[in-house]
């Protein structure tokens, strides 16, 4: 990567919209110098459900991020979640076929590729490839093949596909918006890059990601990723639940829901009280904040539960020995952690976006994880990108000096 190198992330959520614009040193590391927040009114359930409205959110926050770091943003690394979304994993085996027997990049290109080559309905398309482990003549458990010597060579890849017009239409809005996609990345992905240790990958863990409109998981073992799912479930749905059962305007539900809520009843005090503004009435009411949190907790365990759910039927749940790591801004309705743990019996802690200079204390909450991730994961792709090209074998190339010491060494002279 070339000094000062710009790199954008792009966060497309159910309730906001967040670019970040980093600047890339020669020696790799990520500096925010630029960051823009605007309303999400066009996304429901993490997909398109207004490009006008979405185009025009996803413009105010580059543009605002873009003033800040006093760059021009051209092309994006954007966050895709939603239902739609689903993984496999995958295998790809090759023969080495050269003399020597040793692995080349080359090799490795063509058994990840063949890795790939997986039948798909035709509204499918896949949003990542990546390698988890390589084996080599059936010793497994190697992740840089490059220069071992070896016959047979496979992979197993975790593929990550997703809806044909989902992703088309994330990537409309944000040409619409004057700006080009790089990559699509998942956001579970991307918020892994933000907030888990290196410990927690290697060992197991599940990164939980509450959005406003979906739950997004990925499970990271042995270093790389195993498995992702979406459960369509978010902070929304307890505000919607908050506002209905009390009869209260959606912003006074997500008032009460983010200053008095709690996902467990038995640790609210009985004779706490919070004040609401319901429909209707001028006067404000009183109401015993248990009554608040009646209403939130059973959202929450629903919640918990099909994250355990959809964990047991990966598999999964023997493979996570570091529990949950929770982020997003629905992680932060207290005691969010404690459902969580109470509902999985594992252990769970809130993450926090690190690892990138110049984020302040702002940037470091949760509901930041997806688009601090979305650099560092650029970041990432950039460096193995690079790495690559040095990688690669060049071929035998003779200049006109080493041409003339030939032909003249033909010649005896």
């Amino acid at each position: 990567m070339g000094k000062n190198e710009i790199v954008t992330g792009l966060d497309i959520g159910t309730t906001k919209i967040c670019a970040l614009i980093a600047e890339i040193s020669d020696s790799g590391e990520a500096t925010i110098i630029g960051s823009g927040i605007s309303p999400s009114v066009g996304m429901m359930r993490g997909v398109v459900v207004d490009i006008d409205a979405t185009a025009k959110a996803i413009e105010e926050a580059i543009t605002a991020a873009s003033k800040q770091a006093n760059v021009e943003v051209d092309g994006v690394y954007v966050g895709v979640t939603g239902e739609h979304i689903a993984s496999l994993n995958s295998q790809g085996i090759i023969p080495i076929t050269r003399p020597d027997r040793e692995i080349t990049q080359e090799d490795v290109m063509r058994v990840n590729e063949q890795s790939r080559v997986i039948v798909l309905p035709p509204d499918r398309q896949i949003v990542h490839a990546i390698p988890r482990v390589y084996t080599v003549d059936g010793q497994s458990g190697i992740t840089k093949p490059v220069g071992m010597s070896g016959t047979r060579l496979s992979v197993e890849t975790h593929i990550v596909h997703g809806a044909v017009t989902f992703l088309q239409n994330i990537e409309k809005c944000v040409t619409k918006a004057g700006h080009e996609v790089i990559e699509e990345v998942l956001e579970p992905i991307a918020s892994g890059e933000a907030v888990l240790l290196p410990t927690e990958r290697a060992s197991g863990v599940c990164l939980v990601d509450i959005g406003g409109g979906t739950c997004d998981i990925a499970v990271f073992y042995e270093g790389e990723i195993y498995y992702t799912a979406v459960v369509p479930i978010g902070g929304n749905h307890v505000t919607n639940d908050v506002a209905e059962g009390l009869k209260v305007g959606r912003e006074e539900a997500e008032r009460l829901k983010t200053q008095s809520g709690s996902a467990v009843l038995d640790l609210v005090v009985e004779e706490d009280v919070i004040t609401l503004h319901q429909i209707g009435r001028d006067e404000e009411r009183k109401l015993r904040r248990r009554a608040l949190v009646q209403i939130i907790q059973p959202r929450m365990q629903e919640m918990f539960e099909m994250i355990r759910d959809e964990l047991a039927r990966a598999d999964c749940l023997d493979k996570i020995p570091f529990g949950l790591v929770i982020s997003g801004g629905g992680s932060q309705l207290r005691d969010c952690a404690t459902i969580a743990q109470q509902t999985l019996g594992l252990p769970v802690r809130i993450g926090k976006p690190h690892g990138v200079g110049g984020m302040g204390d702002s940037l470091t909450h949760p509901r930041f994880a997806t688009a601090v991730g979305l650099i560092k994961f650029a970041v990432k792709q950039r460096s193995m990108e690079s790495q690559v090209e040095k990688n690669r074998k060049p071929a035998k190339v003779f200049g006109l000096r080493a041409l003339w010491a030939k032909f003249l060494e033909m010649l005896g002279v």
